[in-house]
């Protein structure tokens, strides 16, 4: 049987030991994203048969990701079933690969239904073209950077125990200004959960500072030893170019040891995919999700 728990830092070194079985560097199965989110997504973990289980849920339905292990994964997805049934809810599975919605399929057949999540796609980035910004395509990047730095003498930060609470100050004016939908709202609190145990977290961040004050912040984690997740940036709106320069600036000062950096997904927001595009990703991870029909 299932017994879940809440996400805590105490658990951190274990669950990461999962995670490190995930085949696809997806932004969900980082433990700072499960930390942080479980705010709003009343996420909860379980462990068993060296598998971790990952649950979120809202009134009247779970999600479950695929069970995170090695072996037979049939007993697990039983287990699922389940808690599900015991608790009288309806199931998603949410955060599939196409191998794990294939594994879903051969399971219960015409039971369920599969659909692709578009609005839950990564986009994966190389550090390399973030930093540098060279050729055609990344052409008009380039001139919002120069734009930038010939506009503003600036600083650039590493987050630290010295100006954490500036950056959380920053952040909270920044929704206070922003804040305009209740998804919003709720990535409010995911923030300051995630930036009230930045350290803990073992987050990696930087601010940019324009006369003494913070106009631009980014934060995130390490996903592999070759791929770093962003998981908030955040920047003024009357400094246009400024997202330009914390993107730019995070990735040759401080991402210099990865080869990647995934950016998440766009939410289905138009402007923000279209954002996203236009850096030119090396690839876009599908995901895919899962329910059994009526």
């Amino acid at each position: 049987m299932l017994e879940f728990q809440d996400v805590t830092i105490e658990n951190r070194e274990r669950v990461n030991e999962y995670l490190k079985n995930v085949e696809e560097p997806f932004c969900d199965f980082t433990f700072g994203n499960l930390f942080s989110w479980s705010v709003v997504e009343n996420t909860k973990i379980a462990f068993l048969n060296n598998f971790l289980f990952i649950r979120f849920s809202d009134e009247n339905k779970y999600y479950y990701s695929f069970p995170i292990g090695k072996g037979e994964i049939k007993n697990e997805i039983s287990e699922i079933i389940k808690d599900a049934e015991i608790n009288n809810k309806k199931i998603r599975f949410v955060c599939l690969n196409k191998k794990q919605a294939d594994v879903l399929k051969n399971i219960f057949g015409e039971k369920i239904r599969i659909e692709k999540n578009r609005n839950s796609f990564d986009y994966i980035y190389s550090v390399e073209k973030l930093s540098s910004l060279r050729g055609r395509k990344l052409h008009s990047k380039k001139n919002h950077f120069n734009s930038f730095m010939k506009s503003y003498d600036y600083i650039y930060e590493k987050i630290n125990e010295e100006n954490i609470k500036e950056c959380i100050s920053f952040v909270n004016e920044w929704y206070e200004q922003n804040a305009e939908t209740p998804e919003l709202l709720k990535e409010q609190k995911v923030l300051n959960k995630a930036l009230s145990n930045f350290f803990e977290l073992k987050f990696i961040g930087a601010v940019i500072k324009i006369n003494n004050k913070i106009v631009a912040f980014c934060a995130g984690e390490e996903m592999r030893e070759n791929i770093f997740c962003t998981h908030f940036e955040k920047a003024v709106t009357e400094i246009p170019t400024a997202y330009t320069a914390i993107n730019k600036l995070f990735s040759e000062n401080t991402l210099k040891k990865f080869l990647y950096v995934n950016r998440e997904d766009d939410a289905g927001i138009d402007g923000l995919r279209k954002a996203k595009l236009s850096y030119q990703p090396e690839t876009i991870l599908e995901k895919y999700y899962a329910e059994f029909k009526n």
